[in-house]
Order: C-alpha cells, then sequence, then structure tokens
C-alpha cells in the first residue's frame, strides 16, 4: 500500500455529462468554457466559497479534510451542461489525459470518480464505462475505486464491473450530491482498513418518462424510500438508478445496484427491489396538461388578482436534459393570449442578449428571437419591448441545485414584451432556482404566471413560492418532452415499458 505518513493517497477524477441523442454534440469548448480543471486546480476550485464545479468534488475533499489525515491527488476534472452527444476525440484525448496524468503520479490508495454516468460520444455508448475502466487499468485490481453518480445515469455493466461500488444520488430534484459525496469517503475509509463487499446488479426493462422521476412522491420514490430501509451496516450502499431514457443506449433502464458483505443477501435485495418496481411499473406512466389549457390558466391569473398564481413547468424544453433553451410553443402562447403578469425565462439567445446590452436599460428594443436558427421547436418570434435590467450573467445560486455554486448565465437581459417578462441570457442553462431571475431584478413570486425551462429540478428552488398544486406541466414540442412515444429511438434495449406496454420481465437481469 502507498499510504504516506500524511494518510492515504486518494486521486480524484470527474467526468460530468448527461447526453440527450437528439440534441446537437457537445463539444470541447463547451466542457472547457464550463468546468474543466487540471491537477490542483481542482483543489483551489473546491476551496472557494461557491465553487464552479459539480458539488460532490468540494464536499468529498472537506470530509475528507474534517475527518481523518490525507493526502489528496487530483487528477482531472470536466462537466457540462446536459447536450448533445460528446465529441468523441475529445473524450478520448481526455481519458488518455487522465491515464497520463494518473498512471504519472505513482501508487494511489483509492480512486475517487464524481460522474453524471449518463454521457455518450458521437461514436460510442458507453464513456463512462471507458472512464471507470481506465482508472481500474491503472490502479490494479487491488486499489479501491468508489464512484458517485445521477440518478438519470445509465449503467452498463463495465462500469460495475471496475468500481468496488457506485453510489447514486437519493434525491430528485438533486440535493444530497454533499451527502452522497460524503457517504463515498467514509466508504473508501472502509475499504481502505481492509472491508471488501459483493455486488449484485440488475438492470430491468422500465425506462421512465423523466418526470415520474421525482422523489418526494411517486412510483420511483416509493421505490428508493424501500431501498434505503434496508440498507445495514452489512448492506452499506443501495443504489436505484432511474435513468436517461433521451441518451438512447444499449445500457438504459431502471438499474439496482446493492453492494453488501454477503453475495446471497445482496443479490435477494436487489431481486426484492426489482420485483417491487415492476409490480409498480404502471404508476410511470405519464401525462401533460395541454398547451391551451395552461396559457389560459396563465391568462386567467393574470386577469383576476383573487386567483392562485401558477407555475407553468416547460418540460419539453429543459437545459438540464439537453433542451436547448430557446422553444416558443409557451412564449408564443401567452403574446397570442395577451397574457399580463407572466414571467418566462430562461430563453437562450445570445444575439438577443448582446442586443439589449447595446441598446442599454431602459431603451425600447425590437427583437427578432432565434434569428437564423429557427427549427420546428423554437421558431423565430418578433417582439418589442423595454429593456428593464441587464447582467454578465454571473450567480452565485441560493436555493435547490445550485445552491451554494457558482454558474455562468452569460451577458442576460430582462425585456418586458407586453405583459409578458422574458428573461434572456447567453448560455444554456435551467431555470432551477429564484437567484437566476433575482439577478435582473425579478422577483418571481411578485408574478401572476412564471414559466420556467426545467423538467423538475426547479421545484426544489421555487417551493417556497408554488406548491406542488400550483405546478402544470406544459404539453410543448422539444428535446425533453416526457411523452417518450414521440421519440424515435433507435437504441433502447427494446421492449421497455412504458413505451411498450406489452413488454415483459421474467426476473432476469
Amino acid at each position: 500500500m502507498a499510504e504516506s505518513d500524511r494518510g492515504p493517497r486518494i486521486a480524484i477524477l470527474g467526468l460530468h455529462l448527461e447526453a440527450n441523442a437528439f440534441a446537437p454534440p457537445t463539444t470541447e469548448a463547451d466542457f472547457k468554457s464550463s468546468c474543466y480543471l487540471v491537477g490542483d486546480e481542482i483543489l483551489r476550485e473546491a476551496a472557494k466559497p461557491a465553487p464552479a464545479m459539480p458539488a460532490e468534488a468540494p464536499a468529498f475533499i472537506e470530509d475528507m479534510n474534517a475527518t481523518c489525515p490525507w493526502t489528496p491527488v487530483p487528477i482531472l476534472l470536466t462537466s457540462v451542461e446536459p447536450g448533445g452527444p460528446a465529441d468523441h476525440a475529445f473524450i478520448e484525448a481526455t481519458l488518455q489525459e487522465m491515464r497520463r496524468r494518473l498512471a504519472a503520479v505513482g501508487p494511489v490508495d483509492a480512486v475517487y470518480l464524481t460522474n453524471h454516468g449518463a454521457m455518450t460520444t458521437t461514436a460510442g455508448s458507453d464513456p463512462d464505462g471507458a472512464f471507470y475502466a481506465m482508472a481500474r487499468d491503472v490502479v490494479g485490481p487491488d486499489v479501491p475505486v468508489v464512484a458517485t453518480i445521477d440518478l438519470h445515469a445509465n449503467i452498463s455493466e463495465r462500469m460495475v464491473e471496475a468500481a468496488d461500488a457506485i453510489i447514486s444520488y437519493q434525491t430528485n430534484p438533486h440535493v444530497d450530491q454533499r451527502e452522497r459525496a460524503v457517504d463515498a469517503a467514509r466508504l473508501i475509509r472502509r475499504l481502505l482498513a481492509g472491508e471488501r463487499l459483493s455486488k449484485a446488479f440488475i438492470r430491468m426493462p422500465i425506462v421512465a418518462p423523466s418526470v415520474r422521476l421525482l422523489t418526494a412522491n411517486g412510483p420511483y420514490a416509493d421505490l428508493i424510500a424501500y431501498g434505503q430501509s434496508r440498507r445495514s451496516e452489512a448492506i452499506p450502499v443501495v443504489s436505484v438508478v432511474g435513468g436517461f431514457a433521451w441518451s438512447d443506449t444499449p445500457e438504459n433502464g431502471l438499474a439496482i445496484m446493492v453492494y453488501g458483505a454477503d453475495m446471497a443477501a445482496a443479490e435477494a435485495l436487489a431481486r426484492d427491489i426489482a420485483e417491487r418496481a415492476w409490480a409498480d411499473r404502471e404508476r410511470y406512466r405519464t401525462t401533460l396538461t395541454p398547451l391551451g389549457e395552461v396559457v389560459e390558466r396563465a391568462r386567467a391569473a393574470g386577469a383576476d388578482p383573487s386567483l392562485e398564481p401558477v407555475c407553468i413547468a416547460d418540460v419539453a424544453d429543459n437545459p438540464g436534459g439537453g433542451g436547448r433553451g430557446c422553444t416558443t410553443d409557451v412564449l408564443e402562447g401567452l403574446l397570442a393570449a395577451e397574457v399580463e403578469g407572466a414571467l418566462l425565462g430562461l430563453f437562450v439567445d445570445a444575439e438577443a442578449a448582446a442586443a439589449c446590452h447595446a441598446a442599454g436599460v431602459g431603451a425600447t428594443v425590437a427583437l427578432t428571437l432565434n434569428q437564423g436558427r429557427a427549427d420546428a421547436y423554437g421558431r423565430e418570434v418578433t417582439l418589442q419591448g423595454a429593456v428593464l435590467a441587464l447582467s454578465d450573467g454571473v450567480v452565485v445560486g441560493r436555493r435547490g441545485i445550485i445552491a451554494g455554486r457558482t454558474v455562468h448565465m452569460g451577458p442576460s437581459a430582462a425585456i418586458k414584451a407586453g405583459g409578458v417578462t422574458v428573461v434572456l441570457v447567453s448560455r444554456r442553462l435551467q431555470a432551477a432556482d429564484p437567484a437566476l431571475f433575482e439577478a435582473l431584478g425579478q422577483n418571481p413570486a411578485k408574478f401572476r404566471s412564471v414559466v420556467l425551462k426545467s423538467r423538475g429540478h426547479f421545484r426544489a428552488g421555487f417551493d417556497l413560492i408554488f406548491r406542488p398544486d400550483q405546478i402544470l406541466e406544459a404539453d410543448a414540442r422539444g428535446l425533453t418532452n416526457p411523452m417518450l412515444e414521440r421519440f424515435d429511438f433507435k437504441s433502447l434495449p427494446r421492449p421497455v415499458y412504458p413505451l411498450d406496454l406489452d413488454a415483459t420481465w421474467g426476473g432476469e437481469s
């Protein structure tokens, strides 16, 4: 063992992308403009009051610092907002650089992987498996390798084989990244003390719509709660992973991973959870609120102060799932109905934001949104309004999934067109935190209707403003519409439920 006088040497590596097969490719420039840290840059960023990096890394480092002597060995960490498949050459080069750096630092005692788990590339469906296998190949069979993943990961056999344990988030919206990183740190200590875990893995023919993977209530919430209730000293890790349908890979499917001291006990629990999931599968079917109905609810709320405000989730255009943030179904509906007191964001249009900056606060501007890049989902929309506020787009989150993290919207603007206030941003980011609107002087609690381009993470940020019964999930067009039957999937392991209502499962892995 390579442990030094300063405690065990633990390597830290990170790779984060949730890939939507129907979105444009994610480029090297996308990664490097978001988060690309090498060596000690990881430690310096993690030490900042509001790091611009996945929350797991600083939490892992903080817990290790607080609880035992250790020597961090930072290698490379990169992450980016969900988008299309990653440029294959860039990911290959990144894994090669990780391999070179990990080999160059000499023997380590353990490896921590912070990973999303639903990446694809332009040439492959399982770069996350290649990431895990690379780390295992460098450090050898006896060094503990522990990973934390998003609960929207698509789990491959290669990932399970290479890692001693894979610890998934338990909350959706994701507000437990820090806790799961602490779990990883403490499990690594157990493994360093000589403990070894057996692993059981079952992938099921269930590919759930994203809006049915919330964890406040519903079938997935019940499944996670049951799995966690069965954890014990002998079974320290139970990961129930919902997956990400739009990755469209052979690795898609609700996955259960149980790690314990006894193989038979781990396998029995994994099968128990799987059987419960299958028996409850009908609850994963979903419906959305028709577009005309959500527009009418917004119009009514704007016209009648005695009615409660409404929150409209534009779930089909969620940048947190690869949506482009510029679809126009809901916006056009609000404008056509002359809705008053509406707030909509974050609408991604760098050119429109730049035009607002050029005009200045107080100016009246004529804008054509999506000019020169319109498609069936995001058409060109011409509007005229007053520039209310401008921002450089650097925001420290205060609630939900970005609380305590620095995020970058790019040059941003708030413009009021008729009764609709639109927040324009230059970089894709889902509307998950009121702070993103407050940075432009807009308090969502003051509006009669609020349209959020987000699938579900907004629920942890806006819960003090809207109760669940005030939220409408709009049935609009976009790359993340949860009605999965509308997509031309190529690689899902069909049949799967609920896409195929006659799908069967006989208990096999």
